[in-house]
């Protein structure tokens, strides 16, 4: 069911490592099905993070982001956020931990995200806990922390009797001290295996907040998330604002880019009966076709895999077409890829269009990616790349240039001199 109200959403992952270029892909589909609003990443195993490395494990709508950079091959920390909904107001970075400071958007609330990634090793877990609780009087703003923690605070945070009573009670004291809640897990028990056949399982990985946070989105909540890869199980926050969703209907011009949309809701228009009144046949038949474009929505939702998918087959395609000749059914399936790829980004223009309120221009010249690619293509497609001069091969510009002047010289003639 739907919420009522916006919701905030914040997803925490300690994903091992992503260093490894096949295991980024995973990630990145991952968290793209979770759709957080804000990403917080331990243990990235990366050095330096830009925005190319970044686009390999992220959704292109987390595009700001923050790190603390991983020492070697071990640790690194990375939050993340949607442009399009918060701003960064500042960013504190320690040794085990990142803390941003953001600014939402959409209504008045400045919060504080704290990213935590402590040592597997317990002999640095002082320096960690010194750290974590210096941090509280810098944020009395709505404070949520979350991360990889590596500690437990009570023996059922394990399966084993294994358990640090010591390490305990100080991680225990520190949350005290801050004055701080946690949030508790509501779907498992654990969120960390070692994947052995006889598996030790600990929760490691935890939600705290502040009173500010409680007072000003009392509706949290924590759950987990699918596991395709690492040993830690991701973590979503969703919190709750007292800002509703608007519920009118809303036509979206991009639906028209679908030849089967009127086809499919047309008849809904044609249905009511007709009346003397007009205003009331007008409504009627607005109310049917409303009721019609919804259904359309929701079984026509867009899903960006479908694109993707299409640009993969059609390179595939170009590809083999470079080694052996395409079959008939290879040849009309890259032709529907092409179409439905080219509907898909003229609905995209639509959508985005319709948004901007760009009511005076051509529908696409917002600088999309389409049109970007287009452009892109027409330059390659001007550019002279080589000239056939009495059968030697020009290729620089220089060679180019002087071949070109002599050729149009030799066609146009010179000029003469006036007497």
């Amino acid at each position: 069911m739907i919420s009522a109200f916006r919701d905030i959403t914040i997803e925490s992952w300690n994903t091992q490592g992503l260093g490894c270029l096949k295991k980024r892909p995973v990630v990145r589909d991952s968290i793209s099905s979770a759709n957080p609003s804000i990403i917080c990443v331990q243990e990235t195993k990366l050095a330096a993070v830009d925005r190319f490395v970044l686009s390999s494990f992220l959704p292109s709508n987390l595009s700001c982001f923050e790190t603390v950079d991983a020492i070697g091959s071990s640790g690194g920390i990375l939050t993340a956020w949607d442009a399009g909904l918060y701003s960064l107001v500042s960013a504190h970075r320690c040794r085990f931990s990142l803390t941003l400071t953001l600014q939402s958007s959409l209504y008045d609330l400045v919060l504080a995200v704290t990213n935590v990634y402590a040592p597997a090793n317990h002999a640095p877990s002082p320096d960690f806990l010194d750290e974590f609780e210096s941090l509280g009087p810098l944020f009395p703003i709505p404070w949520l922390i979350i991360g990889d923690f590596n500690l437990l605070g009570d023996p059922s945070d394990k399966n084993n009797a294994n358990f640090d009573v010591s390490l305990a009670s100080s991680f225990n004291d520190t949350i005290r001290k801050l004055a701080l809640f946690e949030l508790l897990l509501s779907d498992r028990l654990y969120t960390w295996s070692n994947k052995c056949d006889t598996p030790v399982l600990a929760r490691l990985d935890r939600a705290l907040f502040n009173h500010a946070w409680n007072l000003a989105l009392p509706n949290s909540s924590l759950s987990s998330l699918p596991r395709p890869t690492s040993d830690h199980f991701p973590l979503m926050v969703t919190a709750s604002t007292s800002i509703p969703r608007t519920r009118c209907f809303r036509f979206e011009n991009a639906w028209l880019k679908d030849p089967l949309f009127l086809q499919t809701t047309l008849p809904a228009w044609h249905s009511p009966a007709a009346r003397a009144d007009a205003a009331g046949d007008l409504a009627a038949r607005l109310k049917s076709f409303r009721s019609a474009a919804k259904v359309w929505k929701r079984s026509h939702r867009f899903n960006p895999k479908f694109e993707n998918n299409c640009v993969f087959l059609i390179d595939l395609l170009d590809l083999f077409e470079e080694t052996r000749p395409l079959s008939s059914d290879e040849l009309r399936h890259r032709v529907s890829c092409r179409t439905t790829l080219e509907r898909l980004v003229l609905a995209r223009a639509a959508y985005w269009k319709q948004r901007g309120k760009f009511h005076a221009i051509v529908e696409g010249d917002e600088n999309s990616k389409f049109f970007h690619a287009r452009a892109s293509q027409r330059l390659r497609r001007n550019i002279i790349r080589v000239l056939d001069v009495a059968g030697v091969t020009v290729a620089t510009h220089e060679a180019k240039a002087v071949a070109l002047h002599s050729f149009y010289l030799n066609l146009l003639g010179c000029q003469q001199p006036d007497f």
